[in-house]
């Protein structure tokens, strides 16, 4: 993948970041020592600084200046989406939902995902499906949540002024959407994280099934 804004990230790499405090240290100096005929020495020092700068952009060394920074930026973004779905694991962990069904597929959902994590620390990376599902899973989560304190208002007010339906069960059919998210980011740990051969990745998940 092609790097963006290459020259950018030179100019905040710590190779130029030295350059440049060398250079204003040298113009603050001719400043200081060598008034009223500074104005010579420290136009020298800014034109050996941009022809510096340009040497060393399009060198080998500013290539790896280059691509250190960019690498950096990758972890960072990493290390964020990584931070950002285990908060959200966290906060799935801590809901009272109150429903059997529920909680037996949050749990299967918190070990899938808990593995997922240890995972992308691990390999530094992660996968944007798993991210999704878990994302998805709190959302779950709310809605059973909001309408369950809908039916419970409902029950409230059975004298009339609301209509509830008592028949109506949204556990079984969002247990099932959150088993079926634990699923994929089981499946997207070894596929898009391990990048495993198929029969490689039976094994592990058989390996896995028995570990359960």
């Amino acid at each position: 993948m092609p790097v963006k804004n290459p020259f950018l990230l030179y100019l905040r790499s710590r190779l130029n970041s030295a350059l440049a405090v060398t250079t204003a240290a040298l113009v603050l100096l001719s400043l200081l020592f060598l008034r009223p005929h500074a104005l010579l020495p420290v136009a020298v020092v800014l034109l050996a600084y941009l022809a510096l700068t340009a040497a060393l952009f399009f060198s080998r060394r500013g290539a790896r200046e280059v691509v250190a920074e960019s690498e950096e930026d990758r972890q960072k973004t990493i290390d964020r989406k990584i931070k950002a779905s285990a908060e959200t694991r966290e906060r799935i962990a801590v809901l009272r939902i109150g429903d059997e069904r529920m909680a037996r597929a949050i749990e299967l959902f918190l070990q899938e995902s808990g593995s997922y994590l240890e995972k992308c620390r691990e390999l530094s990376s992660y996968s944007p499906v798993a991210n999704e599902r878990i994302e998805r899973v709190l959302e779950i989560c709310q809605v059973f949540l909001g309408e369950r304190d809908d039916a419970a208002t409902s029950r409230r007010y059975a004298d009339g002024t609301i209509q509830g339906n008592a028949s109506t069960d949204p556990g079984e059919q969002l247990a099932r959407d959150i088993m079926e998210c634990a699923r994929v980011i089981k499946e997207r740990t070894t596929e898009d994280l391990l990048g495993l051969s198929g029969e490689e990745r039976l094994a592990i998940m058989k390996e896995l099934e028995d570990g359960k």
